[in-house]
């Protein structure tokens, strides 16, 4: 059949929503189907067709202004019909090779005028919900260390609003807030009318359940290519030592992933830590002072800011364990699921949709409180047998659940679903 897959973002230039959506499109290829990625592109004009790393690729420019809201406005209900159209037009190329065909929308900003190119076109529409973008406006929020993720209000985005953007320029936005939540309508209203949603993991299901009737809801994972993986981390890093001990962590340097919690983390493992080096792959507001507790502590530390994917790999599969205190509601953190495919010990907290990847002592380690966390890592850090099987586990759990083919086949099997006749009800 032949998949439509519009996505926010797209690689190489994306964070892990963007390198989920082409991993789904490289496997959906791999099994015989004809894949196009429809990528909204700030900045640039006009439509741009090519292939992005094996995937064929259309590219639609647009432009928005730098005003707050009104942005939003350009970058989402004022963009839907254009680049719906794109969707349909695109179809048009590929209607007589491939009678069957799926809309299968990756994120936030292409799911409506995914919904409005299947009306159009006939077509079954997927949506795929891999952050907390149906009940919060900035997709995580001021409250990411809250669990459940709290859904916005009137009142909390006038206490969010001041508290985001400062005082006045917060007093300044809060008439926008009507647009705010009809805007969160919308997107919860095109969820109601998509043919099949699929949650990364038990915890945005859980989530949706008042939103998405039961047989129209579907856990299906993202992929994980371990083969390509395989592939990077076969050339070793050039950033740490061949010798060189390292604990490492990966990701932003801001309160939802857990930074705040590392720097307390260190200092209470303390002593245990002297022996490695702290190694940071990210950067963020809370880096200042990270560095003056790690420094206070007396760790060694490496902050290397923003890196290559590759480079990221290599530094996994090469550590002697990853933290990932994740504070928040994780949808499913392809960190994780990365770190899974490099064979990397993990020591994680037990947020959100973390548990689906981490299986305490078979994939990974779990610990829920900061001394809880700080304690297992320093146990971790004295037994190294404990580690090499950890990192193994999660490879074995990486390649049964996660690989291309487990995770595209369960996709393919949905669409399928779509497609099919459906049986007549006799009246």
């Amino acid at each position: 059949m032949h998949i439509l897959l519009p996505t926010d973002v797209f690689p190489p230039g994306c964070g892990g929503a963007g390198w989920s959506a082409h991993a789904l499109a490289l496997a959906l290829i791999a099994r015989g189907h004809t894949v196009t990625a429809v990528v909204p592109r700030e900045g640039d004009h006009g439509l741009v067709t090519g292939e992005t790393r094996g995937v064929p690729t259309v590219s639609f420019g647009y432009r928005a202004p730098r005003i707050p809201f009104v942005r939003n406005y350009a970058r989402n209900e004022r963009l839907w019909p254009r680049l719906a159209r794109v969707m349909v037009e695109t179809r048009a190329t590929h209607t007589s090779h491939h009678p069957a065909m799926i809309i299968h929308a990756q994120h936030v900003q292409v799911a409506p005028a995914a919904v409005m190119a299947g009306q159009r076109l006939g077509a079954p529409v997927v949506i795929s919900v891999r952050d907390h973008w149906p009940w919060d406006y900035f997709a995580t929020g001021l409250h990411g260390d809250r669990i459940p993720h709290p859904r916005q209000t009137w009142a909390s985005l006038a206490t969010d609003l001041p508290a985001r953007l400062g005082p006045l320029r917060g007093a300044a936005a809060l008439p926008a807030i009507p647009y705010m939540l009809a805007h969160l309508a919308r997107r919860r209203a095109v969820l109601r009318q998509a043919d099949a949603v699929i949650a990364g993991s038990r915890y945005i299901a859980g989530r949706l359940v008042d939103l998405v009737e039961p047989q129209r809801l579907h856990i299906i994972p993202n992929i994980v290519d371990l083969a390509a993986i395989d592939a990077v981390i076969a050339t070793p890093s050039h950033l740490v030592a061949p010798d060189e001990r390292f604990v490492l962590y990966v990701g932003k340097l801001e309160r939802n992933k857990g930074a705040y919690l590392l720097g307390e983390i260190v200092r209470q493992t303390g002593a245990a830590l002297h022996r490695y080096t702290l190694v940071i792959a990210g950067s963020g507001p809370l880096r200042t002072e990270l560095e003056q507790t790690v420094r206070a502590v007396g760790v060694r530390a490496r902050f290397l800011d923003w890196i290559d994917h590759d480079e990221v790999l290599r530094l996994m599969a090469r550590c002697d364990l990853l933290l990932f205190p994740s504070a928040w509601g994780e949808p499913l953190s392809r960190v994780l699921l990365e770190a899974c495919a490099c064979g990397a010990p993990i020591l994680a907290m037990p947020t959100g949709g973390t548990p689906d990847i981490i299986l305490d002592g078979e994939s990974g380690a779990l610990a829920a409180t900061v001394p809880g966390f700080a304690r297992r890592l320093t146990e971790l850090l004295e037994r190294p047998a404990e580690r090499q099987a950890l990192g193994a586990g999660a490879r074995r759990l990486a390649a049964r659940r996660f690989a291309p083919d487990i995770v595209a086949g369960q996709v393919e099997r949905l669409y399928q679903s779509l497609v099919a006749p459906k049986p007549y009800a006799a009246q």
